[in-house]
């Protein structure tokens, strides 16, 4: 009786199982992948498209800043995971990885957003980027502070965004910046969708964007500057006024130092030029436009990491409204709170502000620097003997 018991079970038991796969056949997702239902994934039913993504900041796997300015004029896919995650995270990969193959000789770019950064160091992304064979100059992985990761995933691309939490879709941008298209990348006829419109914006011309309508001081026929002269703080805690370099040739730019990119290289530029004209009088101003953050103390660090010289390079704060006040009259620019141009505005010696130039384009960067060789007086050979005794040795 026993034998036959155990084959009546069995029997019952591949027809319950015979059921369950009909009724998962019945109810798997309309691309015909069945994929398992992860209980971190956010997600939201509709997302606004043909808008602009702002620009934003974040670190690299390579612990390197990583601006989306940088990917003006490509097509790209913005995406989210997290390199703990076994399931969803791991097969959306495992699709982009697709894509990367089929189309990053075309120039399509991807930039994926961990949402767990306390686990998800730049070692960790490096690891994770080569388990996915990721391509460095195509494909980078990004970290951040959460809170910074939470509000430029959430107001940028408009999708829930936690710890552990995120959504599973392909944001796809075009070459002008805008999101056209938004696909979850574990449905198989979303994804075929995603793969239609990839080749569709690749193959749209590019038009590179007008740079905005900013009230330059190097127009003729405006007011260049209404405001004589301004009275800050210095990183000592101590009163400057900008009278004290009259006299001088300066450069004259805003900052903020919690700014992760466009901030250390607008400085990049100004410690070079302090360097090939040292010797030669220029002097440096830099205003910050985030005073709440920015004490003295915070600004006297910032100094040391370009090794500025407090006597040659001034970083300075006061109060917002002044600040914003002398970006209009002073220099003639719009200033806000952790807002401010790339620019940096040259002063002449008589505190008249006479050119602005753009510090993340190089000719106008070889156009500011030859000016400066105009205006400076030559700095004495160093090879010059310098007594009677040296001319006999």
């Amino acid at each position: 009786m026993k034998p036959a018991t155990g084959i009546f079970v069995s029997a019952i038991l591949l027809i319950l199982l015979g059921l369950t796969m009909v009724w998962a056949a019945m109810n798997r997702s309309p691309g015909g992948v069945n994929l398992p239902v992860d209980d971190h994934a956010g997600d939201t039913t509709s997302v606004e498209l043909d808008r602009e993504i702002p620009p934003f900041q974040l670190t690299s796997a390579e612990e390197e800043t990583f601006d989306t300015t940088s990917l003006e004029g490509d097509v790209w896919i913005a995406s989210f995971f997290f390199t703990t995650c076994p399931s969803i995270c791991k097969m959306q990969n495992q699709q982009i990885a697709i894509l990367q193959e089929e189309f990053a000789d075309d120039g399509l770019k991807f930039v994926s957003i961990t949402c767990d950064p306390d686990t998800d160091t730049p070692e960790v992304l490096r690891q994770y980027a080569e388990s996915f064979q990721a391509e460095p100059d195509v494909w980078t992985f990004l970290t951040g502070d959460m809170d910074k990761l939470k509000k430029i995933v959430e107001e940028s691309f408009l999708v829930m965004f936690e710890t552990q939490t995120h959504s599973d879709r392909l944001m796809v941008i075009d070459k002008q910046g805008k999101l056209r298209g938004s696909f979850r990348a574990t449905d198989d006829t979303d994804f075929r969708r995603c793969q239609k419109m990839i080749k569709e914006l690749l193959a749209e011309p590019y038009e590179a964007k007008k740079e905005p309508v900013e009230k330059e001081v190097a127009k003729k026929d405006e007011p260049k500057q209404t405001m004589d002269s301004f009275q800050l703080s210095d990183s000592l805690d101590l009163p400057f006024n900008s009278k004290s370099l009259n006299g001088d040739i300066w450069l004259g730019s805003f900052f903020y130092t919690s700014c992760p990119g466009t901030c250390i290289l607008q400085n990049m530029e100004k410690a070079k030029l302090r360097n090939e004209f040292k010797d030669r009088g220029l002097k440096l101003v830099s205003i910050t436009c985030d005073p709440e953050n920015d004490t003295p103390a915070a600004l006297a660090g910032y100094a040391e990491r370009f090794e500025a010289d407090p006597s040659r390079w001034y970083f300075l704060r006061g109060e917002f409204a002044k600040v914003k006040q002398i970006g209009d009259e002073f220099f003639n620019i719009e200033v806000a709170e952790q807002y401010h141009s790339d620019r940096v505005f040259l002063v002449n010696r008589e505190g008249k502000v006479i050119g602005s130039y753009r510090t993340t384009q190089k000719d106008q960067m070889e156009e500011l620097q030859k000016k400066l060789d105009e205006m400076l007086p030559k700095a004495e050979s160093a090879e010059q003997p310098s007594s009677d005794n040296e001319k006999k040795d």
